[in-house]
C-alpha cells in the first residue's frame, strides 16, 4: 500500500485535502477516482512511490496528516495488509474521516476495517447504492462533510482573519439559545417562589406555637399548686408568659393579590374579557383561587402585569373592589362590538322568555348571517326576546341576554318550546 509515488504534498488552498491511498495494481482505478475527486472540487493526492530518507510510514503518516480525509482503495491483494491496518489506525488516531473505496468484490476483510465508510463501486443487487455512478454520489456526500468541520481548523491556522458569517450566525443562535434558557430557568424559580409565599399565607398550619404555650401554663400552674411560696415569682412569670404569648399567636395578615410584585401597567386601550369569557384569579397562576367568571367582553381595569412562564398576567380591579389577576390569552383590547339600530322591527310586550338550542346560539349586532357575532351562547341559555323582524324566510330576534347585553338571534337556534311562546 506504501509503494506509490510521492508528491509534492497538497497545495496551499482551501478545498478538503484528500489522500488516495492504493497498492500498485490498482493505479489505473485511483487516478480515475483522483480525477474525480478533482473534478468535484476536492484536492487529491495519489501517492506514486519514491525512494526517501524519511521511508514509507513516515512518508504515508505525514500525508496523512495534511489530508482531511483518507481514501482507501481496497482489492483482494490489499484488504488484509499490515499497511491499510496501520494507515487506518493512524488516520483514526489523528480524528481523520476514513473511507474505504471498494472497485471489486472482497472475500475477507481484516477485523480492524470492518465497520468502517464503505463505498461500493462495482454492482451488487443486495447492496444498496452500490455501482459505480452511485459509489461516486456516495463518496462525494461523504467528504463534503469535512467542508463544514475544517472551518474551525482554519481559522487556527489563519489567525488574522475574521470569524465567517456562518460562524458569527451560528454563534449568535447558540447565545440565544442560551439566553432563552437561562430565561425559562429564571421564570421557573420565581414561579416556584411565588407558589411558596401563597401556600405559606393561605394554607392550614398547625398550632405549634399555641400548644407549646398552653404547655408551658400547665407546666406553671401545676408548679405553683405544689409549692405555695412561688405565688408572687408565678404572677411576674405569668405576666411576661402573657406578653410573650401574644406575640407567638398572633395572627399573619391574609394573603392579599396586592402582595404580589408587578410591573406597573397602564394599557393605552381599554382590557375586556374575550369572546369566552375570562376567570379572575387571587394571583397569576391558574391553580389560583377563582374570584370571577367574568363574562366576555367584560371591561377590566389594569394596574399592573407580571410575566410568568412567558406569558402575560394583568392585575385587575374589579367593580366591587377586590383586586384579581387575569392570563393575556383570555382577554382583548378590542372594543365590544355595538349593536346596530334597525328600523322596522316590531316590539315584544311584554317581554317573552326564551332559551338557545341544543347547538347553543350565536348573538349578531344585526338581524343578518354576515353579522359580526357578539357572543355565542351556549345550548338552553336564557334570554328575552324584546322584538322581531322578518327578514327572507326566517324572523329575527332581539334579545336581551342575563348580563345585560342585546342583540339579535334567528328563529331557528332557539330551543322549540320558544318558538312555540313567540308564535313563530
Amino acid at each position: 500500500m506504501g509503494d506509490m509515488t510521492s508528491g509534492r504534498g497538497f497545495a496551499a488552498d482551501n478545498r478538503v485535502r484528500v489522500f488516495v491511498s492504493f497498492s500498485r495494481a490498482d493505479l489505473g482505478f485511483a487516478d480515475q477516482l483522483g480525477a474525480f475527486l478533482h473534478n468535484a472540487g476536492f484536492q487529491p493526492l495519489v501517492d506514486r512511490y519514491e525512494n526517501g530518507a524519511e521511508g514509507w510510514q513516515g512518508r504515508i503518516g505525514r500525508l496523512i496528516e495534511e489530508a482531511d480525509a483518507l481514501v482507501l482503495v481496497l482489492t483482494e491483494t490489499s484488504a488484509n495488509a499490515e499497511l491499510c491496518v496501520w494507515e487506518v489506525e493512524h488516520a483514526q488516531r489523528l480524528n481523520k474521516r476514513v473511507v474505504l473505496v471498494l472497485p471489486a468484490p472482497i472475500v475477507g476483510l481484516a477485523r480492524e476495517l470492518a465497520g468502517l465508510n464503505t463505498v461500493y463501486f462495482y454492482t451488487d443487487p443486495s447492496i444498496a447504492n452500490s455501482g459505480f455512478y452511485d459509489g461516486q454520489r456516495r463518496l462525494e456526500t461523504m467528504l463534503r462533510g469535512l467542508e463544514r468541520n475544517r472551518a474551525p481548523a482554519e481559522a487556527m491556522r489563519t489567525p488574522s482573519s475574521g470569524p465567517s458569517p456562518q460562524d458569527e450566525a451560528r454563534d449568535a443562535r447558540r447565545m440565544a439559545d442560551l439566553a432563552r434558557r437561562q430565561e425559562k430557568k429564571r421564570q421557573k424559580m420565581e414561579q416556584r417562589e411565588l407558589e411558596r409565599r401563597i401556600r405559606r399565607a393561605t394554607g392550614p398550619r398547625f398550632p405549634v406555637l399555641r400548644v407549646a404555650f398552653l404547655g408551658v401554663v400547665a407546666a406553671a400552674v401545676i408548679g405553683v399548686v405544689l409549692k405555695p411560696d412561688l405565688m408572687t415569682q408565678a404572677r411576674t412569670t405569668w405576666a411576661a408568659m402573657t406578653s410573650a404569648a401574644e406575640e407567638l399567636t398572633a395572627e399573619e395578615e391574609p394573603y392579599s393579590p396586592l402582595d404580589v410584585s408587578v410591573e406597573e401597567y397602564a394599557p393605552e386601550r381599554p382590557l375586556y374579557a374575550g369572546r369566552n369569557g375570562a376567570n379572575v384569579r387571587d394571583y397569576p397562576l391558574t391553580t389560583g383561587e377563582l374570584l370571577l367568571e367574568a363574562p366576555a367582553r367584560t371591561p377590566m381595569r389594569v394596574t399592573g402585569r407580571r410575566n410568568v412562564q412567558g406569558q402575560w398576567w394583568f392585575r385587575v380591579v374589579l367593580e366591587d373592589g377586590r383586586v384579581g389577576f387575569v392570563r393575556e390569552d383570555v382577554v382583548t383590547f378590542s372594543a365590544p362590538p355595538v349593536v346596530q339600530v334597525v328600523a322596522g322591527v316590531t316590539a315584544i310586550t311584554p317581554a317573552v322568555a326564551i332559551s338557545a338550542g341544543r347547538a347553543g346560539a350565536k348573538v349578531r349586532i344585526a338581524p343578518r348571517r354576515n353579522a359580526t357575532v357578539i357572543v355565542r351562547v351556549a345550548a338552553a341559555a336564557p334570554m328575552q326576546a324584546t322584538g322581531k323582524i322578518r327578514q327572507g324566510e326566517h324572523w329575527w330576534l332581539r334579545v336581551t341576554l342575563a348580563d345585560g347585553r342585546t342583540g339579535y338571534v334567528r328563529d331557528d337556534v332557539i330551543a322549540a318550546d320558544s318558538r312555540t311562546a313567540l308564535s313563530l
